[in-house]
């Protein structure tokens, strides 16, 4: 694969001298060399627009273009566009355009997907058509009256999915030069978001009755996520990867990077869908140096036009117009802002120590550390001299034999997770099927603990796609791909090896802290109550039909020993390897469900610079 050079990241790199001097003014902003200046316009002049695709199909929105503050005009000159498609009528208040990109020189137009939002079609929830009608959509953008030609893609969640969609599907010379999406990722809707690789979540059957207000009370979105949630606890297509192969597939990275198309992806820790933001990212340094976009990555090789920001906050928080503004003046129109000349595009909160580093990548730890589960809860740097098993039963986990835990020693000088987590659990079922759901903790001296990451396997999904792992020259599976196509059943009472993938994770654990592995095969209450509204969090609960006929009842036999060697499988590197980057509150911080500026209650990173 080839890439033609980018203009603009060749003049931001020969204007890099200029931003050393520029940087005496630290600004509150990424880079520290700019910021966005006074609104020059209102943003009160919108208007309702139609747009009819190829197809017939029509698409409605709506348009917000730079005003002048002094007679309430359309001001002068010709402006960007910054498209918004996204099926959303309300959140916590109804979805109009963002008005401060247009306060700042920028059409707005919110575009609603097919069949959403009042928009005609059948609803697509990201597959390649969406894309084709973003693609539409953007060439429609650079015609509009008033615009420069050039245009830009904006979302948080389900926008932001459409926007990779369409990012990949424009084609080269497309009038489309930069994207923001955040609170989205790629291929993990159905790994992360609505099934926990092919365990149901709280989260599809949260979402799924709120559709219609959020979207529209409209035939095809009534029809669809009935459909759909109906088919996954059916056990239908839904419910196997199949089904989402046109879905926000990885392969979408491939588009992004040959189309050319700078974006900025936005996640947060407690996200429903940080794994699928950050793999997304990964994909997209890797097509950009012409890898599989499945491999773990090269980490000198890191590409600065696309860049991925990981913090302290949950789905669609966290955010911010002003940097969101800042990528498209980088992107859009060449200007040096200090964040388009990075060896390190990858923004991270760590956990643990509270700080901001900068990394190129994943994997960075040259080896991953091997516990082993052993008698007593022992979790130990050393394999269990004999062989050994402990019970665990499906059900309740605070029922008997309900849990399994393990526990390292302390780590006397601390350490830092850093990067993809997994378990090797070799376990025997009495049945044919087998539910697991491990959790990860950090223990302080006092007892008190912090979840860092959790992970699920279902035995009759378990076979994975080795050419889509991370598999270490040792044979440790560090990043495990489930195929997810169809369902295998086991034999009764055979140990089998499952490999389990844990959310990945940037971590500091303190001297004198210890990490304990939690081993379950149910949520809690607090995730999966058994009657009542469920929580919008992307954990297991409930069971499709063909679960719920080969789970209930199981007794497992969890093994460790020289045989049968169960293992968590850590990235280890020494405390606070990384160096701090400075950082602040968010300068100008969006709340995405009222859809207005808000007090900052987070910190972004203000050094965007070299990696370590």
């Amino acid at each position: 694969m080839t890439h033609k050079a980018n203009p603009v990241l060749t003049t931001l790199v020969a204007t890099a001298a200029l931003a050393g001097a520029a940087a005496e003014a630290q600004t509150s902003y990424p880079g520290r060399v700019w910021e966005p200046g006074e609104a020059r316009y209102a943003a009160t002049l919108t208007e309702e627009v139609s747009i009819t695709l190829s197809d017939g199909t029509e698409l409605v929105g709506v348009v917000a273009r730079p005003t002048d503050r002094a007679t309430g005009q359309q001001a002068e000159g010709d402006f960007p566009v910054i498209v918004e498609f996204s099926p959303y009528l309300r959140l916590a208040e109804p979805v109009g355009p963002n008005p401060y990109l247009t306060e700042h020189g920028y059409i707005y137009a919110l575009i609603r997907p097919r069949g959403t939002g009042g928009s005609q079609g059948e609803m697509q929830q990201f597959t390649s058509q969406d894309g084709r009608d973003g693609a539409e959509v953007v060439d429609w953008a650079a015609a509009l009256d008033g615009s420069d030609g050039r245009v830009g893609l904006l979302g948080c969640s389900y926008p932001g999915g459409t926007g990779l969609a369409t990012a990949a599907g424009v084609g080269p010379e497309s009038p489309l030069k930069a994207v923001v999406a955040a609170c989205i990722g790629l291929d993990m809707q159905h790994r992360q978001v609505w099934t926990t690789n092919g365990l149901p979540n709280a989260a599809l059957n949260s979402y799924g009755p709120r559709a219609t207000y959020l979207m529209g009370d409209q035939p095809s979105v009534r029809d669809y996520f009935a459909g759909f949630v109906e088919g996954v606890m059916a056990g239908g297509p839904e419910a196997y990867d199949g089904y989402w192969q046109d879905r926000l597939p990885l392969s979408r990275a491939e588009g992004i990077v040959e189309n050319g198309i700078p974006t900025l992806l936005w996640t947060g820790w407690s996200d429903i869908n940080e794994i699928g933001g950050i793999h997304a990212y990964l994909a997209m340094q890797n097509a950009a140096a012409g890898h599989p976009v499945f491999a773990p990555m090269d980490t000198d090789e890191a590409d600065p036009r696309w860049q991925i920001i990981v913090g302290d906050w949950g789905h669609a928080k966290g955010l911010d117009a002003g940097v969101y503004l800042q990528w498209f003046e980088t992107w859009l129109k060449g200007v040096d802002t200090g964040i388009g000349d990075t060896s390190a595009p990858m923004h991270l909160f760590e956990k643990g120590t509270d700080r901001w580093v900068n990394l190129a990548g994943y994997p960075v730890a040259p080896d991953t550390a091997e516990w082993h589960l052993g008698p007593d809860g022992a979790l130990t740097g050393v394999p269990p001299a004999g062989q050994g098993s402990a019970r665990l039963d499906w059900g309740n986990p605070e029922a008997e034999n309900g849990h399994l835990a393990y526990t390292t020693p302390p780590f006397a000088e601390g350490a830092t997770i850093a990067g993809p987590i997994s378990a090797t659990i070799y376990a025997a079922s009495s049945n044919t099927n087998l539910e697991m759901i491990a959790n990860l903790y950090d223990v302080a001296p006092d007892g008190s603990a912090e979840r860092i990451s959790m992970g699920s396997v279902l035995g009759s999904q378990s076979r994975l796609a080795n050419s889509k792992s991370w598999i270490e020259g040792d044979g440790t599976i560090t990043w495990p791909w489930p195929e997810l196509l169809s369902d295998n059943y086991l034999t009764p009472d055979q140990p089998t090896r499952f490999d389990l993938f844990l959310a990945v994770r940037q971590w500091g654990v303190a001297p004198g802290h210890s990490l304990r592995l939690e081993l379950t095969t149910q949520s809690g209450a607090d995730v999966c109550p058994a009657e009542g509204e469920l929580p919008m969090v992307s954990e297991p609960c409930r069971l499709t039909a063909p679960q719920a006929a080969t789970l209930p009842g199981g007794t497992y036999q969890v093994l460790w020993g020289p045989e049968h060697n169960s293992t968590l499988n850590l990235p280890l590197l020494p405390y606070q390897h990384f160096p701090e980057v400075a950082s602040a509150p968010a300068p100008s911080a969006w709340d995405e469900t009222t859809r207005s500026m808000v007090q900052a209650t987070t910190t972004l990173p203000l050094d965007w610079g070299t990696a370590e």
